[in-house]
């Protein structure tokens, strides 16, 4: 690939965040009759993403080696956006380039091309955009009197669950190099012919707060939970890119998601909040 031929680390930081959403959202698909690659995300909560960057900088970092720009494309019976490219040799470079496998990820792991701190930084971003989570918890400590933090939704926690092992392993050692304290979850599976789930987690203050500052989000999905928790000091849980965009166009109060605290203002909820 013209574009990438580098020492590895000369590795451009979009190329190291590229594969972060491979290793999340993307799959090499191989038969006889052709090669195909793609990169696909929820076409409700991502689609912003996928055209605003996911598109333009795939577009960018590979344009030597596509035969024209591709587009992105939605699939709202299957609710997919996504870029696809049916290209053998672009695949084929692609693969030996970065030993990217094929298939199923139960073994996927991450591309030995990252060594600089940036580049696993910028790699992880693209790994937790695509396939990972920002939620945030109640607290579960038991209190004569029920207060605020039992009720209201503060505690950020930033996760990534997968079927590889391998890759999780990966990832919980790339967070601690870099000066994280994740921790491994005990693999479940949610049911019984399915693979095991594992999955790492940033859940202390110390630990999301670095990420926020260090590696954040690009995709809208996660950075609007961001953002809302940021302004009221809470994010309610299970809503979606639009009701959270409206929240922070002020068109809609996040309070009207707990119907037990209707009477509170913002400003008091905020305060009696940890920050």
């Amino acid at each position: 690939m013209k574009d990438c031929t580098r020492k590895n680390s000369d590795l451009p930081l979009d190329l190291a965040e590229f594969l972060g959403w491979h290793v999340g959202d993307g799959c090499i698909s191989i038969n006889e009759r052709y090669s195909e690659y793609s990169l696909t995300g929820d076409i409700t909560e991502e689609y912003p993403f996928y055209k605003s960057i996911i598109t333009p900088t795939f577009n960018t970092l590979f344009k030597h080696n596509l035969k024209k720009p591709i587009k992105l494309k939605k699939y709202a019976s299957v609710g997919v956006c996504g870029i696809y490219v049916f290209d053998k040799k672009f695949v084929s470079n692609l693969q030996k380039k970065f030993s990217l496998i094929s298939g199923k990820k139960i073994n996927i792991q991450i591309p030995a091309n990252l060594n600089t701190k940036n580049q696993k930084k910028r790699f992880l971003r693209g790994l937790f955009d695509t396939d990972g989570s920002i939620y945030f918890c109640r607290s579960n400590a038991k209190t004569k009197k029920r207060s605020l933090c039992n009720i209201f939704h503060y505690k950020p926690k930033i996760k990534l669950a997968t079927i590889s092992q391998i890759l999780i392993n990966q990832v919980h050692k790339m967070l601690a190099d870099l000066g994280f304290s994740p921790r491994l979850y005990t693999p479940r599976k949610q049911r019984k012919n399915e693979n095991f789930m594992y999955a790492v987690v940033l859940d202390t203050k110390k630990d999301t707060t670095k990420w926020i500052k260090e590696i954040g989000f690009r995709n809208r999905k996660h950075w609007t939970k961001i953002k809302i928790w940021q302004k009221f000091g809470f994010c309610p849980p299970y809503t979606t890119l639009q009701e959270r965009n409206k929240i922070l166009k002020s068109e809609l109060n996040p309070v009207s998601f707990y119907q037990s605290c209707q009477q509170l203002t913002l400003n008091q909820i905020k305060s009696r909040l940890p920050q």
